[in-house]
């Protein structure tokens, strides 16, 4: 992609927006960047670009002619995605910027669920195999920001959210891969079949020579590439996933064994309760990342190797402490009921269960289904606990309480009372209702942890 002399207008500075900003200026691209939001960190961010970008505060700016770079958190309902369709010569997103700009191939990882975990594992088995790999993307590193790391013989694991994708024109993922579609981001799309959509994307421009990995087990992805599907694919060879029997091509297991295929043959990679965690959707993501890495011709003890080894992200499930004999696990990133119910149903035992947070109105049925199956108590607070509380309450009792370190006290006091040895936190919900991120949930719900802690020592 050429960019020098180019005039590029970069709407959103928040990490992808920079990012681009940056790489574009030392390519000598003509950029302008705005914001609507006008504060004292954007204005200390703005003095990094005098005299090298023209930059708006307070206001969304796209000038005539220029190619229009979108933050992903911008909808298309906005007014400034309307002007830039408009008035833009084109408009695209970060994404589609650093698929212009890098010569390597790229794994595109989206979908509902397991999304981070599926890039982060692609990455570590790539890397232990020798292939020089790098993750990035929604996973909290900008791409445009691995530009100065990575070479053509690079290959780049992108985690591509549903907002990504809506600003692709020309992306072609080397390996295309859907995790699972469930309902999620209606508020931000409009309806579950214009979601459904947005992650089909993932692999429109793909052509034969590309790969594209379909979980079988999955409602929506498994009727993806197959004859009168609403996706029939340009091409690309399928790899399929599936916990309930062989594939010919992929990855899959039956009981307590993973195995990797390749034209009809299976070999054996690891035994299930090897692996790093515990639960279906751990083994789902483990299958994904497996079949994913068979392009690269990755062999099973490699593989084996490189999954084994793999010691998961923060905020999936992980153990936090011990208090009063109730082991306190933190899964801050269950963002939406589907999320959570597999969080739930990773513990054979009976759980306390804390949730809740910023309201996206998508149904609750899964999340019901599990809290019925394990919890003996849910503590609920946040913009949505109200409504958590009414479908919840009919198959458990429902606390409703203000904030996260109240809910970790009660769910500890009702854990012990009920002689329950596990709280968990899997909100089923966006956190934007009164933190930053999940991260940031996460860790407050990690302090709220050690301070119950503390308190119940003295």
């Amino acid at each position: 992609m050429k960019v020098a002399g180019q005039r590029f207008s970069i709407v959103g500075m928040g990490k992808s927006g920079l990012s681009a900003a940056r790489a574009l200026i030392r390519r000598g691209g003509d950029c302008l960047l705005s914001d609507c939001r006008d504060d004292e960190e954007l204005r200390r961010i703005s003095r990094e670009f005098e005299g090298k970008a023209k930059v708006v505060l307070g206001k969304e700016v796209v000038r005539d002619g220029d190619i229009a770079v979108l933050s992903p958190g911008i909808s298309p309902d906005r007014e400034i995605f309307r002007v830039a369709s408009k008035v833009a010569s084109e408009v695209i997103g970060e994404l589609e910027l650093f698929y212009r700009l890098f010569d390597g191939r790229i794994v595109a990882v989206t979908g509902t669920d397991g999304k981070s975990t599926v890039t982060a594992l692609i990455a570590h088995i790539l890397r232990h195999a020798g292939v020089p790999a790098y993750a990035g993307g929604n996973l909290g590193n900008a791409l445009c920001s691995l530009l100065d790391e990575v070479s053509p013989d690079s290959v780049v694991v992108a985690e591509v959210s549903c907002f990504q994708l809506l600003t692709v024109r020309h992306f072609r993922p080397f390996v295309a891969l859907v995790t699972n579609i469930a309902y999620d981001h209606i508020e931000y799309h409009g309806s579950f079949e214009a979601y459904v959509r947005a992650k089909a994307r993932v692999f429109m421009n793909q052509a034969h020579g590309d790969f594209f990995v379909r979980n079988r087990d999955d409602l929506v992805v498994s009727r993806w590439f197959t004859p009168f599907s609403q996706f029939e694919g340009n091409g690309q060879k399928v790899l399929e996933v599936s916990q309930n029997g062989p594939v010919s091509d992929g990855a899959w297991t039956w009981g307590k064994v993973l195995h990797l295929a390749k034209e009809g043959k299976s070999a054996e990679i690891c035994r299930v309760e090897d692996l790093f965690g515990k639960g279906r959707h751990i083994v789902e993501n483990c299958l994904l990342a497996s079949a994913a890495c068979i392009p690269f011709g990755i062999e099973p003890q490699a593989l084996r190797e490189g999954l084994l080894s793999f010691k998961g992200l923060r905020h999936r499930i992980e153990f936090v402490s011990e208090v009063a004999g109730v082991r306190f696990y933190n899964d801050s990133k269950a963002t939406n009921p589907h999320a959570a119910a597999a969080g739930i149903l990773s513990f054979d035992e009976k759980l306390v269960l804390i949730a809740g947070g910023h309201e996206k109105g998508l149904p609750l049925e899964p999340l019901v289904d599990a809290v019925a199956q394990r919890c003996v108590a849910c503590v609920l607070c946040g913009e949505n606990a109200k409504r958590m509380a009414s479908e919840l309450g009919k198959v458990t009792d429902v606390v409703v309480v203000g904030s996260l370190d109240e809910a970790v006290t009660s769910a500890c006091e009702i854990a012990v009372s009920k002689g329950v040895k596990v709280v968990l936190l899997s909100p089923a919900s966006s956190s934007f209702d009164a933190f930053r991120d999940f991260e940031e949930r996460g860790e407050r719900f990690e302090s709220a942890v050690l301070k119950e802690a503390q308190r119940r020592r003295k």
